[in-house]
């Protein structure tokens, strides 16, 4: 294996491991297989293959989006509450990297769902059962939509290395 492999497949992994931390890494495996294909004269696959895993990039993203905000409403999240949870999700994994690259990422993004939901929730006048029942709602989408992102990116993962490395 060369090195243009080597650092192409290291970027692969670190593209699995960026959806703990909020990174969109469906788009880090976007742009990994690009520089690649322009580094090799896209012999492996064309520019159709790419423009496919960045369509598949972005339905993937949204779908993890869709989940939570799915699990929030479906516990009684208003859509204000499911907007804050989301955005303070993300907020959070940036901040809890700063913390813990790993760890301090996961548990940031969930702090984060669970302020930004309950606390406009408690905000909107709902009573702390509701607000609380909502949040519950909040992080089992949370959970649901980082589910979905990881097996995208798994796929897209195996997608690309074989068509790489076969």
């Amino acid at each position: 294996m060369e090195i243009l492999e080597i650092l192409f497949v290291l970027i692969l992994l670190f593209s699995l491991i960026s959806n703990f931390f909020s990174i969109p890494g469906n788009f880090v495996i976007v742009f990994d297989a690009g520089w690649y294909g322009l580094a090799t004269g896209f012999n492996k696959f064309s520019l159709t293959f790419l423009l496919t895993l960045l369509f598949i990039a972005i339905v993937v993203e949204f779908l993890e989006y869709i989940v939570i905000a799915f699990g929030a409403r479906r516990y009684g999240a208003s859509r204000l509450g499911t907007i804050s949870g989301i955005i303070l999700g993300i907020v959070g994994s940036i901040s809890g990297f700063f913390v813990s690259p790993i760890l301090g990422a996961i548990i940031g993004g969930f702090i984060g769902v669970i302020v930004g939901t309950i606390t406009l929730e408690l905000i909107r006048g709902k009573h702390f059962k509701d607000a609380l029942h909502a949040t519950y709602g909040a992080l089992i989408g949370k959970v649901g939509g980082l589910t979905v992102k990881v097996l995208g990116s798994l796929t897209m993962v195996v997608i690309v290395a074989s068509k790489i490395l076969i």
